[in-house]
């Protein structure tokens, strides 16, 4: 018989699945092809940019860049919120002033939210 952890794990991995799935279905909705295709491209990229260069560069870059990139920095920072980690001060704020614990436990999160993302922009995306 699972124990209350093992059901609390699986009951945020469902609901970070549920929102991957809202966020891409709702951006696939309401744009065009080329945007699809450039919003697939960006949320597979960001992973290993975030590996490579760390979550505050990423999200920094992100933030600069607008546009798509733009779109998911704010699908990320809703599910920041939708999950707990954070409350309703910006994004970048956040996380520059986050102890190296919190940091890393945000960057899980992020990273477990970019993986369902990108199976479901997979999905969704025509190739």
């Amino acid at each position: 018989m699972p124990n209350n952890e093992t059901n609390l794990i699986r009951d945020v991995a469902k609901m970070r699945a549920e929102f991957a799935y809202a966020q891409v279905k709702n951006f696939v909705d309401q744009n065009n092809q080329e945007k699809q295709k450039e919003y697939k491209s960006y949320v597979k990229k960001l992973p290993a940019l975030i590996q490579t260069n760390g979550l505050s560069a990423a999200l920094a870059f992100m933030f600069s860049k607008g546009g798509t990139y733009g779109d998911i920095f704010e699908q990320l920072d809703l599910w920041l919120k939708e999950c707990g980690l954070k409350r309703d001060e910006a994004l970048m704020e956040w996380v520059l002033r986050q102890d190296s614990v919190q940091y890393r436990r945000a960057t899980t999160e992020i990273m477990a939210l970019l993986n369902w993302m990108r199976r479901f922009a997979d999905g969704m995306v025509e190739k």
